[in-house]
Order: structure tokens, then sequence, then C-alpha cells
């Protein structure tokens, strides 16, 4: 059975404290079976967990494991397509602000008193505020982000044990909530924060168009030139290596100095390059082949690394 198959059948939502809990003795169990030293990194309100040696390693693999509420409105990236992507989010705003608009009016309309009217505006904003972070979990989260969970299991299955001290990874809690754990966990390792090589793996199982989006001082590092000859080698997906300084992606990556992005993207001519369906009960597809992609291309870039 695939990575994400045994995800999807015994951890599809990873929300309450204890779905998170239970995910993660399940994930530390697997790590252990593959002969990983594993282990809860716990700092205030996040559980993050970290298999191998962050300190010690050339490379870091994230993803985050928290899943999402159910959205009232879906969240839909476009990493290429900035201007897109800012008018969906100001229509989001607009329409929140026109919801709150119209219960002040509502209120102020049936109960003739104004001031109730601003309480009900007030009271309607941090609701659905409320909602887009703490509401009811969304009961389909297979590309956000068990897809990225899968990814990284699928990293660590196929490094050697003499590969494996080159390479650790951390799986990320409270993402959705403000990018919460790995903001903790950058703030308690400074030297990773600031020098070490780190891939984030977000929703990489919808589309065949595989992203890795860069900042200008991680292209200049030698290990970038050989991810980018080790995955220019892969067959199977389009590669697509870009700057991060001309696209969007906002994840756990941007708390790291030589952060990358990793995402898959469908593509319509007109709009560019897509993620769609996360946040919402379509969340449903991961393919295989994304998985074998990054699992395959990311093992072989950990080998060629210098120990």
């Amino acid at each position: 059975m695939h990575f994400i198959d045994m995800l999807v059948e015994n951890h599809p939502i990873r929300k309450t404290k204890q779905q998170k809990q239970s995910f993660r003795d399940w994930f530390i169990a697997r790590a252990e079976e593959m002969g990983y030293a594993a282990q809860a990194d716990e700092k205030g309100y996040s559980r993050n967990v970290v298999v191998g040696d962050p300190d010690a390693a050339k490379v870091i693999f994230t993803a985050h494991y928290d899943t999402p509420p159910v959205m009232p409105i879906p969240n839909f990236l476009t990493p290429r397509n900035i201007a897109f992507y800012l008018v969906y989010q100001l229509g989001i705003v607009l329409l929140m602000i026109l919801i709150a608009g119209g219960a002040a009016a509502l209120v102020g309309w049936l109960t003739k008193v104004p001031e109730l009217g601003g309480l009900a505006a007030f009271v309607a904003c941090y609701a659905l505020l409320g909602m887009l972070m703490f509401g009811p979990a969304n009961k389909n989260c297979v590309n956000d982000n068990t897809s990225g969970v899968a990814a990284v299991m699928e990293i660590m299955s196929r490094l050697t044990p003499d590969q494996r001290a080159k390479a650790a990874f951390i799986l990320f809690d409270n993402e959705e909530k403000g990018l919460l754990g790995s903001s903790s966990y950058a703030s308690k390792h400074k030297q990773i924060k600031n020098h070490t090589l780190l891939i984030n793996l977000d929703c990489v199982g919808d589309g065949e168009h595989v992203f890795f989006f860069t900042g200008k001082k991680t292209r200049a590092l030698p290990a970038y030139a050989l991810l980018t000859e080790t995955l220019g080698q892969q067959e199977g997906r389009q590669l697509h290596m870009e700057n991060m300084e001309s696209s969007v992606y906002p994840s756990d990556q941007a708390n790291f100095k030589h952060g990358i992005a990793v995402c898959a993207c469908n593509h319509k001519k007109v709009l560019g390059y897509y993620v769609d369906k996360i946040h919402t009960k379509k969340d449903t597809v991961c393919e295989q082949a994304n998985m074998d992609f990054l699992g395959e291309g990311l093992s072989r870039f950990v080998e060629k690394l210098e120990a």
C-alpha cells in the first residue's frame, strides 16, 4: 500500500488535539520501522515532529501535517499569476465586509438601534475569521496536506542508511493557523533558520506541473544547481524551477532564509497554473506519479550531496 493510501485510510483528518496525537504516534512508529530516530518537538501551542538530526543535515524536507477547517469560500492559489491571486484575496475580504455590513443593516433595521447594528457587524467579522481558522474540520484533505506528508515518507523510504545523515525531516503543526509551528521552530533554531537548505512540500499531489519556488540567495547555493540538475533528469511530470520574487506561495518555507516551496499545479490557458479544491470537500486527489517523481528525485538529490 502506498503511503498516501495509508494516510488517507488511517489519519485523513488531523485537526483536533486527539487526532494530531494519534497521527504523531503512528508516524513516529512508521519512521522507527524505517530505521530513523523520530520525536515530537513541543514549543507552546505547536507540536512539530522531527526525524533525524536537523542541526547536522545538509537538507531538511518539511511538510505541515495539520489539516484545515472547511471554508465557506474555497482557497484558490495561482502561484505564477500574482495579479489574479491578489484580486481573489481582495474579493474574499470584500465579501466578508459585505456580509458584516448586511448583518449591521439587518440588525439595525430590526431593532432601530444603530449601536446594535455596529455590534452585529463586529460579531459577524470575528465569526467569519473564526471559521477560517477554527471552523469545523474539512473531511477531505488529500492534497492539503496529506500529499506533503506522503511525499516526505516517500523520500524517507528511499534513502539508504548511509545517506540518512545528510537529510532530516520535519512535519510542522499549525500551518493552517498562520505558520505557527514553523515559526516557533525557526525562532528556536536560528542556525537552521538562517543557513540550512529547507524544501517544503505543500499541496504536491494534484497536477502534473511540479513547481519549486526559490529565492535569490538560495539559487546562489551550490546545492541548488545540483537540485536542478538532478530533478531535470526525472520523467513523468513537468518540472518548473521558478523564482520566488515573481511568484507567490504562502507556506512554511517563508520562515527560513533558504526555504524552497514545492507544489503541484494544473493549468489553463488564460488563468495559468493553479491549485484548487483545497479547503473543500472536493480535495480528494493525490496522484502516485507525483509521489514517485518527488520521492525518487529528491532522494537522488540527497545521494549526490557531499557528506
